[in-house]
């Protein structure tokens, strides 16, 4: 739906193609039906089948490039690189993605700290038993962080600290508080930072890569919105769907729910589980950061198909292969100048 709304936004101003990316041999159901619903003046669509060399974690011929932090895609850059290699040979003038949807519009229950603050208590009983009923949790824990007042950890899961970890990291500085908005505006900053690897990544394949859901004036727009817009938990992002109401096709503006791909990093690892247990005895090991022993049992029940806690698992390969295209990256040459050739230039 994020994707599917910049697409039209931008087909309204010049010719755009629509990639979609669904499993080799199935053009049915899923993101393609929805693809389908798109018939709009200048709005071109083009399937992007991903097969078995796309599975996360498997090796392609084009190196990851080094960038100033370990990029969210990481583990993905089988799939991503082809897709913005063949956008690369496509000519076109550049890559629009929908990253930062989900953070601006289908983000955690934060409003209902403020709902507790302002004496709203039906409403806030009523959305935490709603959004805990659709994760099959407690409201509890929701509506004990609510009467806290704090905001930025409402709905989010303390996953705590991963056997394998050795040497503690920094604690994350989210902004405390009751307002909704300076939760949301926290976690983007962070999400807005590590998305600008992704924009080097695009650039070393001569592809120019934006993502409007982190633009400033965008993120303003949303928190300024009154909080019974922004959240619902009975509507799929229904700050989306009414703003671009007369944009978005009857089918999209009714969608539920959006695909996963879990089952595609579960199967990734178990067909490259070699490659990436050879990455848990690496550089963060030898740094004294991790523990292999506890890594590679991780790895191997994430691979087997067990429940895994894949943010802090992903980081940390996403690191190991980050340090690995820095280490292989070359070198920056300075020269000196004399002061009479400084001054000529």
């Amino acid at each position: 739906m994020d994707s599917t709304t910049v697409a039209l936004l931008a087909a309204q101003y010049g010719p755009v193609t629509g990639v979609t990316v669904h499993p080799a041999g199935i053009t049915d159901g899923g993101d393609m039906q929805y693809a389908r619903a798109l018939d709009v003046p200048g709005l071109t669509r083009a399937p992007f089948p991903l097969g078995v060399r796309h599975l996360p974690f498997t090796a392609t011929d084009v190196p990851l490039p080094a960038t100033d932090e370990p990029a969210p895609s990481t583990a993905a850059w089988s799939m991503f690189s082809d897709q913005l290699g063949t956008t690369a040979a496509a000519g076109f003038a550049c890559h629009l993605t929908g990253d930062g949807g989900d953070n601006l519009f289908l983000s955690a229950p934060a409003h209902l700290a403020g709902l507790a603050r302002s004496g709203h208590w039906i409403r806030m009983l009523r959305d935490a038993r709603d959004w805990a009923r659709l994760r099959r949790q407690s409201p509890r824990p929701l509506i004990a962080t609510a009467l806290r007042g704090d905001a930025a950890r409402i709905g989010r899961s303390d996953f705590g600290c991963p056997g394998w970890l050795v040497a503690p990291g920094p604690r994350a500085s989210a902004s405390r508080g009751p307002e909704a908005g300076a939760a949301l505006a926290a976690e983007l900053r962070t999400v807005a930072r590590s998305a600008n690897a992704e924009i080097q990544l695009a650039d070393s394949l001569g592809v120019a890569l934006h993502n409007p859901y982190f633009d400033g004036a965008v993120l303003d727009a949303v928190v300024s919105a009154p909080v019974e817009q922004r959240y619902s938990v009975r509507r799929y992002k229904p700050m989306l769907a009414d703003t671009f109401a007369d944009l978005l096709p009857d089918a999209h503006r009714r969608r539920a729910a959006k695909g996963l791909m879990v089952g595609d990093f579960h199967l990734g690892l178990r067909v490259n589980r070699r490659r990436v247990l050879g990455l848990a005895d690496g550089r963060l090991a030898a740094l004294g950061l991790v523990d292999p022993g506890p890594l590679r049992a991780t790895i191997h029940a994430a691979a087997l198909g067990a429940e895994a806690i894949w943010p802090p698992l992903l980081s940390v390969l996403a690191a190991e292969v980050w340090l690995e295209a820095v280490e292989r990256a070359p070198g920056t040459h300075w020269t000196r100048t004399t002061s009479a050739t400084a001054d000529a230039q």
